[in-house]
Parts: C-alpha cells; structure tokens; sequence
C-alpha cells in the first residue's frame, strides 16, 4: 500500500514537472515572472494625486529585437527647489530588472540640499557685468572662484542665440540612435576616481542596460560601467554640433573641449579632480557633491559615488568617535542639476557626481582658463 503511496507521488511529481515545462515554452518570461511574483509586491505603484501624466510610452527606434520597446512607464516629478515649477516627466523603462525595496539612508527620489548659488541665465550678464574689458563683458570670467548653478528655462535660447531645446530633442532616448549611425558602439569606461577600465558594446545594448538596472551602494565602481568622455569621433562631434556652449568667457571652440555621458538610476563617478568647466544636464537630474582644493574627502576609489553618500555624507557633522573613518566635519558643496540646468565647477576642486534617474543625459565643457588675457 505505501509503496503504490509513493508510485503516484512520483507520477503526480512527473507530470507536474512535465506541465511546467510546456508553461516556459509557450509562456513569455515577463508572464511567468508575473505569475510567481504576484503577492511579492515587487512592483512599484505611484499612488500620489500630485503625479499625473499620460501613460504613454517610449522606444528606441525599431530596436525593439534589443528588448527595448516599454513595457512600463516610470513617473518622476522634478520640483524645483522654489517648490513653484512642479512637472511631471514620463520615462518609459524596461521592467525586468527588480527594483531594490531596502530603504537607503540617502534616497534618490528625495529633494536634496542646494546651498551652491543659483541664478537663471537671464541674469548671467547683469551678474558679470565688468568682469571684462572686452566684448565678453558679461559673461563667467576665468577661473571664478566658486562653484554656480545657472538655470534655464523651457524654450530659452543661450546668450549667443542658441536653442537648447534642439540638442534637448536630439538626445532623447526615443531620437538618439536615430542620428547615430546603425549599430554604433560605444566607449564606456568604468566609474571609479581613475576611469582605469574601458569596454566597448553597441550603444542600443548600453542603453536597454541603463534604463533597466539600477547602481546600489553596495555596487563597487571599478565593476560599473559608465559612457562619458570617450566622445570625440566626427559622429559624436556631428551630435554635439548642435549643443549650446555655456556663457563664459573662455566657452569658444577653440578654447573648450566637450565630453557627452549617458548615465542610469544611482550611477555617477566617485571624487576626482582636474581642470575648469561647466556641466549641463539635457535630461533627467544629476546630483553634484564638492569640495575646494584644501579639502580633500575620505573616500575609497573603488566604491561608487552613491556609496559615498550612503555611508559617509550621511555620518558628516556627527563627532569623530561616532563615524567608522576619520573624515570631513563640513559637508561639501552641493546641489541637484535639473534638465537645462548647469553647474560651473571651479579649477582643481575636488567633485563627484550620482544620476538620480533612469535616462540622464549631461554634457560637460571643459575650458581652457589659465594664461587668458
């Protein structure tokens, strides 16, 4: 009797087994993923009468076969930090990647700190009035001290009469490989304080990897991969034709080079330093964390910039025997770029940065400012 038990556990087992099978091949991944997720709330809701958007979504040019088609969309709402100008944005992501539910001391989604000086670009000039004796009168002069937030608004043209809103619509991520060539490739680099690593992928593969994880504090950033810098092919130069040079003195073609990055949610790169120059955002919003030369940070090169923040920005102002490392009192200079916005970061000031979003796109222009007459 026990053993004709057992005979039809293994035969119900079998066929359980065999049932499975014909489920995975005939099944789509996302819906099995649905079916055995259903009660792990994995999901993320917005469940907030302040975000309203139409539920339209986003592809990449005919690169659906990449998986890149939207099968979610992921609502962000930008305040800015005079609590006026709330939007909402719409990025469509792809929802194979699960999204951390640990609670992390510094929260991407949170507003943060600002105490850089801000000024829109309308005022640029009255702001740097005098600071030349020539027709660059009015704009950043070489070498300024500290670092300055310039902001700009939707549709507003640059001091020379250039349309941000062009190279805006170029990069978007549902525009962008359609004016680059057909499966280009990318140099990425990793995200440590040395960029030490390079990998080179088509950037319709990099782009379904950015819009679809997530870098964690516990990420190690000489095994995250970042696209910034390597930009100075005629493509990318043919791209960058149409960005808006910032308002400084020294913002010529001859005396500025421009580097193009894409980065994903909790990506950036740890603290480094080097020469003047600014760096805009064009979509999604980037964190910017500062110190002058004098002071330079306790940080380890090998872990990512979000870590930074996770475990020591959150620790600065509490006493020394409370903090794991000897490090800063004072915490850095700080403030959140939005889309349009840009940050001037002085020569030789310590830096680093973290993407707050899925899609962010940013340019920086690097300026020659020493020996200037």
């Amino acid at each position: 009797m026990r053993c004709s038990y057992y005979l039809q556990l293994q035969l119900f087992t079998i066929v359980l087994l065999m049932l499975l099978q014909v489920a995975v091949a005939i099944l789509p991944v996302d819906a099995l993923l649905t079916i055995v997720l259903n009660d792990s709330k994995t999901e993320e809701t917005v469940d907030d009468a302040s975000l309203s958007c139409t539920n339209t979504t986003t592809s990449i040019n005919n690169h659906e076969r990449h998986d890149l088609s939207s099968s979610h969309t992921y609502c962000y709402n930008f305040n800015h930090d005079d609590c006026s100008n709330n939007t909402t944005t719409c990025t469509a992501i792809n929802r194979s990647s699960t999204t951390s539910k640990k609670q992390w001391k510094w929260n991407l989604d949170s507003i943060h700190e600002c105490n850089i000086e801000r000024i829109n670009l309308s005022d640029v000039s009255k702001r740097f009035q005098g600071s030349a004796g020539n027709n660059n009168d009015g704009l950043v002069p070489p070498l300024y001290s500290k670092p300055l937030i310039i902001h700009t608004e939707q549709g507003q043209s640059s001091h020379n009469g250039c349309l941000y809103s062009i190279f805006q619509e170029k990069t978007a991520l549902s525009n962008i490989t359609s004016n680059l060539p057909d499966d280009f490739y990318v140099t990425l680099s990793s995200s440590n304080s040395y960029s030490a690593h390079r990998r080179s992928i088509p950037l319709v593969q990099y782009l379904n990897e950015t819009i679809s994880s997530e870098t964690l504090p516990t990420d190690l950033s000489n095994e995250t991969w970042y696209l910034f810098g390597e930009t100075y092919s005629n493509e990318w130069q043919r791209l960058l034709s149409d960005f808006c040079l910032p308002p400084c003195q020294t913002c010529t073609k001859d005396l500025s080079a421009l580097a193009f990055g894409i980065g994903g949610k909790g990506s950036g790169v740890q603290w480094h330093t080097h020469g003047p120059g600014f760096s805009q955002s064009i979509h999604g919003r980037k964190h910017w964390v500062l110190y002058p030369p004098d002071q330079k940070p306790f940080y380890d090169p090998d872990f990512t910039s979000r870590h930074w923040m996770e475990e020591v920005y959150t620790r600065l102002g509490q006493p020394l025997q409370q903090q794991q490392k000897p490090q800063h009192q004072d915490k850095p200079y700080e403030c959140t770029l939005f889309p349009g916005d840009m940050i001037y970061f002085p020569d030789k000031w310590y830096h680093a940065t973290i993407n707050l979003d899925q899609y962010t796109v940013f340019v920086s222009t690097f300026t020659t400012e020493h020996n200037v007459p």
